[in-house]
């Protein structure tokens, strides 16, 4: 289930990219689907694995990276500074949870985690595509999730030195 959502994932960057916006987000729904099913499945089954866990995690940066890419390659003059900082800032959120648990604390904190990153780029997408300022909304999305990938980032790197 982790390889198909990760896949559905790729693809539906592959077709934003494509200036197929509506259809695009449709498949990136999907793949959000699987990869909240996917855990779930597995606990219901009883076969949870760390491996899993581990390549679930990974494998969801690869699509994090990708629908920035997507989006940025819309129109990368203006859009690749705000992409640029979405995808360092979204990778940010996900390391420093993952060098908390590393030590030994725990971070689940933060307004800026991936579900509420990807619900903006989903939103952000649909609107700007029915707008006239299609590339001024692609950017304010970016640079919404920029922020909120840093303002997270930040939290839980306090969270976590608080707590060692």
């Amino acid at each position: 289930m982790t390889f198909i959502a990760t896949a559905v994932g790729l693809v539906s960057a592959a077709v934003i990219a494509t200036h197929e916006i509506y259809l695009g987000v449709l498949i990136l729904l999907i793949s959000q689907i699987l990869d909240c099913t996917d855990g779930d499945l597995a606990r219901l089954t009883g076969k949870t694995t760390k491996k899993g866990a581990y390549l679930d995690r990974v494998f969801d940066r690869f699509v994090d990276a990708a629908i920035v890419i997507g989006i940025v390659y819309l129109y990368p003059v203006y859009l690749w500074l705000a992409g640029f900082l979405a995808a360092v800032g979204s990778f940010g959120v996900s390391i420093t949870r993952a060098m908390a648990e590393a030590e030994g604390a725990e971070c689940k904190v933060g307004i800026g985690g991936r579900d509420t990153r990807l619900a903006i780029i989903m939103v952000g997408l649909v609107a700007g595509h029915t707008m006239q300022k299609e590339v001024f909304v692609y950017s304010l999305t970016l640079w919404v999730v920029a922020i909120l990938g840093f303002i997270t980032t930040f939290h839980r790197m306090i969270h976590t030195i608080k707590q060692l």
